[in-house]
């Protein structure tokens, strides 16, 4: 006696499962491509619209740039504009500096040579220079300090000193003498010119 085994609907759902499977991976497969294409589209819709925006906003500069080369005598303006809120600051300089060499005629500095003075932008005066001897900077440091409280017209110890922080911060010999650095801050609220009389304490 034999048996017989019908093995055609095993092969053919073998067959079903296989083309399921391959439907979908296809339809993954679809789906991704879907999606990769989506976000590319979107990406050159930015960069389109980027390229949009920056070619209106240069057409705009330009245009802006093109009217206002033709308004006459607007750099003339701006230049004289520029000029005027420069001149506090040169102001406050020349006070500075006028304050300087009303001490420095007081120190009587005949020997004394100076080489470079510079005022930078915090107020700091940096003077260098050369002298026969180091008592004749000391001299100068010392009218420095004094200006306005025991040296110069109207000085008096109640006044405020035109100078603070007077320091000579170097000092080198040289062949016929010595070279030298003096830094000074001028007091803040001087902004009126000394009379050019003197008296010295040295």
């Amino acid at each position: 006696m034999s048996t017989l085994i019908n093995l055609l609907p095993d092969l053919r759902q073998a067959k079903l499962k296989d083309r399921r499977r391959r439907q979908l991976v296809t339809g993954l497969g679809v789906v991704v491509w879907a999606v990769c294409g989506g976000v590319v589209v979107l990406l050159w819709l930015y960069s389109a619209g980027q390229k949009v925006i920056i070619s209106n906003y240069t057409k705009s500069i330009a245009d802006k740039e093109q009217s206002l080369e033709q308004v006459t005598g607007l750099v003339d303006a701006l230049t004289a504009n520029q000029h005027l809120a420069s001149l506090p600051a040169l102001y406050d300089k020349r006070v500075f500096l006028t304050k300087f060499f009303q001490a420095y005629q007081e120190a009587d500095p005949i020997t004394i040579a100076l080489s470079s003075l510079q005022v930078d932008p915090a107020g700091l005066l940096t003077v260098l220079g050369t002298a026969p001897s180091y008592a004749e900077v000391a001299k100068l440091d010392r009218t420095l300090e004094a200006s306005n409280i025991k040296v110069g017209t109207g000085a008096a110890a109640a006044n405020s000193p035109y100078f603070m922080d007077v320091n000579i911060t170097s000092v080198s010999k040289e062949k016929d003498g010595v070279s030298f650095t003096i830094t000074a801050n001028l007091q803040p609220g001087v902004t009126a010119g000394v009379s050019s009389g003197s008296t010295s304490s040295n």
